[in-house]
């Protein structure tokens, strides 16, 4: 498949989730969330003749392919509608939240990358049938461990216990403040990166250009360094991009837990005010993000290596 098609396949493909996110958000949030948006908005106390003109305004007392339309349409004009508890433009509050959660998500990522090839570098010089023992029984275990949990455990030793980290909070952007919530959020995806890199870089090392560079003088770690880790990165960076959508996503618990002003602490409250507006925007900015992340990153493969768009075109 020639270059251009393949980047203009994917962005249409980026186009239909979006879509079908959209779509979705409508359908679960506007028809299966009970009660009344308007009354949620106005409060109890609300006068049925105020209720009659909000309900109006928002269009709810359209047909549904019409609800539907004013829906898209708002959203195709980057109006993400207003929050019924904060009486403010809901792309303003995210946009106040959003960088707090990138804060955490870019150390928590950069975490799990040193740390999760470190350790599939290290298991694949070692060889030990102990180190690979302890490896698979640590990582089983993060793995294992519900993140709330992880959390108030490290909260416990290092803050309440120890007294050489902060509890929670942002501290005014201390950087003492990231180390508990980033490793929190870390901890299960180093494991899964590090399973990876270990299988990578030990199938590269039993090629043959390895085994000749090791002929020519060359240790099996110079020859992991110099040779089989950059051919094995792909699969890492591959799953470290899926990673970075999947902790934006997923940092809720651990904001909830270390009082971090970020999107997943503030969507959780927006959810038990039943925000109706702010959960949406909220939920739609994070999928727009992990969309547009991936299909950035299959871009540059397929860009890159030409057997990507060769199989793209068998399969398409």
């Amino acid at each position: 498949m020639p270059p251009n098609r393949f980047i203009l396949h994917r962005l249409l493909q980026m186009l239909v989730v979006l879509i079908g996110t959209v779509t979705v958000l409508f359908l679960v949030i506007y028809l299966m969330v009970p009660g009344d948006a308007a009354q949620v908005a106005l409060g109890d106390h609300a006068t049925p003749e105020a209720l009659d003109t909000l309900r109006h305004e928002l269009g709810l007392d359209q047909p549904l392919w019409k609800q539907y339309g004013i829906y898209f349409s708002r959203l195709a004009h980057l109006d993400l509608g207003t929050s019924y508890e904060l009486k403010r433009s809901v792309g303003s509050i995210i946009l106040d939240h959003l960088p707090a959660t990138i804060y955490l998500t870019v150390a928590a990522l950069i975490l799990e990358t040193v740390f999760g090839i470190g350790w599939g570098m290290l298991l694949t010089l070692r060889r030990s049938r102990r180190l690979r023992a302890i490896s698979v029984a640590s990582g089983a275990v993060l793995l294992a461990l519900p993140v709330f949990f992880l959390g108030l455990v490290l909260q416990y030793i290092f803050a309440s216990r120890l007294g050489i980290l902060p509890i929670s909070g942002t501290g005014g952007w201390n950087p003492l403040n990231l180390i508990l919530p980033a490793v929190t959020l870390a901890a299960a995806q180093t494991a899964i990166i590090a399973a990876v890199s270990r299988s990578s870089l030990s199938a590269e090392m039993e090629k043959s250009y390895i085994l000749a560079a090791r002929a020519r003088g060359l240790t099996r770690s110079q020859a992991m360094w110099r040779h089989a880790f950059r051919n094995s990165f792909a699969p890492v960076a591959t799953l470290l991009a899926i990673d970075f959508g999947t902790l934006l996503g997923g940092a809720m618990i651990t904001e909830i837990v270390f009082s971090w002003p970020g999107l997943g602490r503030m969507t959780y409250f927006a959810a038990e005010s039943r925000d109706v507006p702010l959960v949406v925007g909220s939920v739609l900015v994070l999928v727009t993000i992990f969309v547009i992340v991936n299909t950035g990153v299959d871009i540059i493969y397929g860009w890159l290596d030409p057997r990507v768009r060769a199989g793209e075109g068998v399969n398409g």
